[in-house]
């Protein structure tokens, strides 16, 4: 029995260490690629409702985007953290001890969201101007962050239990619950950011307001459907916070944190060599990280159906299914990347068209994209070995190999190609740092595969019934 609908809770884990790893991987992956890919498709419809208020509120999103990226970093590394914890625990049959992580997770939560919204807050208009916000486009950076920081605690809370429902043995109602916050924001942006009814048009700031709705919803539908009957046990004692649990949550997640947060600070450089040329190529780099946001939803998902199985059969002992998650998922993401790379690079006009129709814009667009997404490739692979490393435990390789591309190998790129090629090196930096970090995975992996004397092979037999 492996449908979620007939399932026991006993019978949603257990079938990760005996169910076909072909059938897992769509099983799980399955629906989190939908819900990312629902997330990105939001944030683009975003970048287009607020293209048609002019560049500056474009470029506003691209200044916005990396301390969203700091924002979302936190909160799902406490939940990737918790993710792994709770895998592990349920695959060497330890359920109470699963049962203590999430509770403390969430009590976690609490604690970090309150002294975030509070810090951010205070610090509001210094961070944007870090991030490449001059006196044009801050107002429009501003009214829309201002609005996102006071839902910051939404924002947690939404990807936290959306791994705690995933790892346990739901994957399709956690995906249900992202997705439905996606939909939701989909409807309510265009409507509060160009008013309808007794609806006032709110600009920039209602885009940001569709989201905190969005997320509200699906916060809300993940409580009712997906905890309440839930294979966890929820007892006060378990939401004291365990200082030794809590570091246990955070040195698997950290490197979610440090992932995200070096893509934040690369971001800021990017955003600033950006404005250096003017508004239309920082509003262009908003735009390649929307669409770059579709090429990662698909890898993101994959590497989110990944993290439990491959953290329950490292916990049961299970070596080869382990690797087998590993090898299928990568080469899926590799094939991903490839078809994205071939759209992008046969319709790079098309798709800048979306966001705006200034003559520069989409000249310098269309070329952008297409030396953009020459390393399309190569950004799932890297994801999906940083969630191997997660779900066996192993918290300096995920650091690594999570901040590799962002912080050691890119912002070194960033700093030295624009140097050289003027705007086209900003541009040209982000595939030369995706393939580097490429190999650096690829390698660090293959060291570790045969450090735990696994296999690195496509298929494995099926283990007998």
């Amino acid at each position: 029995m492996t449908s979620d609908t007939k399932a026991t809770g006993d019978d949603r884990t257990e079938v990760m260490g005996r169910d076909p790893i072909s059938r897992l991987l769509i099983r799980f992956s399955g629906p989190a690629i939908l819900a990312a890919e629902t997330s990105a498709f939001y944030n683009l419809f975003d970048a287009i409702w607020c293209g048609r208020l002019g560049p500056e509120p474009v470029a506003a999103l691209s200044v916005a985007h990396p301390l969203m990226h700091i924002y979302t970093a936190i909160g799902s590394a406490i939940g990737v953290g918790a993710a792994s914890l709770i895998a592990r625990n349920l695959g060497a049959g330890k359920r109470e001890e699963a049962s203590k992580v999430v509770c403390n997770s969430i009590s976690f939560f609490f604690i970090v969201s309150g002294l975030m919204t509070v810090i951010c807050l205070l610090n509001l208009e210094t961070l944007l101007r870090l991030f490449g916000a001059d006196n044009s486009v801050l107002p429009f950076a501003y009214s829309y962050m201002f609005v996102e920081t006071c839902s910051i605690a939404v924002d947690f809370f939404l990807a936290v239990l959306v791994q705690l429902v995933r790892v346990g043995g739901n994957p399709a109602l956690a995906s249900a619950g992202s997705i439905t916050s996606s939909i939701t924001d989909l409807i309510w942006s265009p409507i509060l950011v160009f008013g309808l009814g007794p609806f006032p048009a709110l600009g920039i700031a209602g885009a940001a307001l569709g989201t905190t709705i969005g997320r509200t919803v699906g916060v809300s539908v993940l409580l009712y459907f997906g905890l309440r009957k839930s294979i966890y046990e929820f007892k006060a004692k378990y939401f004291v916070p365990k200082l030794k649990m809590l570091t246990g949550i955070y040195s698997i997640g950290f490197s979610q944190t440090v992932r995200t947060g070096a893509s934040s600070i690369s971001l800021a450089i990017a955003n600033n060599i950006a404005a250096s040329f003017g508004v239309i190529p920082l509003a262009v780099l908003g735009v390649i990280f929307k669409v770059q946001s579709v090429v990662l939803g698909v890898c993101t998902g994959i590497g989110q159906g990944m993290l439990p199985l491959v953290g329950y059969n490292f916990g049961a002992r299970k070596k080869e299914r382990v690797s087998e998650v590993v090898v299928k998922a990568s080469l899926f993401s590799l094939l991903w990347g490839l078809l994205c790379w071939l759209v992008v690079t046969l319709f790079p006009g098309q798709i800048m068209s979306l966001f705006g129709t200034d003559p520069n814009f989409l000249e310098g667009g269309a070329l952008a994209l297409r030396l953009f997404a020459l390393g399309f490739f190569a950004i799932g692979v890297q994801n999906n070995l940083s969630a191997f490393f997660q779900g066996i435990g192993k918290a300096t390789p995920s650091l690594v190999v999570a901040s590799s591309r962002q912080l050691l190998i890119l912002v070194p790129c960033l700093l030295v190609f624009p140097s050289i090629l003027g705007l086209n090196g900003l541009w040209a930096a982000y595939p030369v740092a995706d393939f580097l970090s490429m190999v650096l995975s690829v390698t660090w992996a293959f060291i570790e595969f045969r450090n735990l004397k696994m296999p690195f092979h496509f298929s494995f037999a099926a283990p007998a019934r």
